[in-house]
């Protein structure tokens, strides 16, 4: 059994990183040494290790500094993105229209009808040449 593995008490947040504050004290490493090394501003650091994922930009980014973290404390970070709750993917083929809609309304030709091409600039430009 390793030192860091722990088991979720009845009265504990099941979201609490609980082994990466473990770890990080195990190591000896203020928090704020290893903010600097992972180049992110403290407050995020205490609320990951918190739990308070609210304060976070989103799932995604704390997945990912929960696993930088482990990375930095050589430690395995399966356990402890077990803690962390799984991003909310969201749903695909929302109201936007898709990438490939039509720049213009296709009405079935110019709106100015047959000759509206004359009106140009360069059509003009050209006659006058």
């Amino acid at each position: 059994m390793n030192e860091f593995e722990t088991s979720v008490t009845p009265g504990q947040a099941i979201g609490e990183p609980l082994r990466l504050r473990q770890a990080r004290e195990a190591a000896g490493l203020h928090i704020a040494a290893l903010a600097a090394a992972l180049k992110v501003p403290v407050k995020k650091l205490e609320a990951l290790e918190a739990g308070r994922y609210e304060e976070l930009p989103d799932m995604t980014f704390a997945r990912a500094l929960a696993a930088s973290a482990c990375r930095q404390l050589k430690i395995d970070p399966a356990f402890v993105l077990e803690q962390i709750p799984g991003a909310v993917r969201p749903p695909l083929g929302g109201a936007t229209p898709p990438i490939n809609a039509p720049f213009k309304s296709d009405d079935g030709g110019s709106s100015g009808g047959g000759m509206a091409w004359l009106s140009r600039p360069v059509v003009w430009g050209v006659g006058l040449l």
